[in-house]
């Protein structure tokens, strides 16, 4: 008689391949507000917001953060999967490509 183990194994979908390397900074942000992990933000400095549709998109946010968080880590660099990343209402992802790459954040599709 055979023993059959079944495990899950559940993968970060975040990371888009090692070519880049990845580096992560501490922020502060307004509190207020829940964000997902993938959101894209902006950062000025030590302080950083959801990116708007007009805005300019410079960092990943790496981890959900609740309505009273004042602190968040985002991804300054790294490769990332682009089905994984969210944008505010009304705007997309891809509309911030070329931004996030002048930051040296590059998105990719995981297979």
């Amino acid at each position: 008689m055979a023993i059959k183990e079944t495990t899950t194994i559940t993968h970060e979908q975040m990371y888009g391949g090692p070519e880049k390397e990845i580096l992560m900074a501490n922020v502060t942000i307004t509190a207020g507000k829940a964000l997902e992990k993938g959101t894209l933000m902006t950062v000025t400095g030590t302080t950083a917001v959801a990116t708007t549709s007009d805005g300019t998109a410079n960092a990943i946010l790496a981890y959900d953060v609740d309505a009273t968080a004042t602190a968040a880590t985002v991804y300054v660099s790294g490769r990332f999967n682009r089905d994984q990343l969210h944008a505010a209402d009304g705007d997309t992802v891809a509309a911030h490509e070329d931004q996030l790459r002048d930051y040296g954040i590059y998105l990719t599709k995981n297979l």
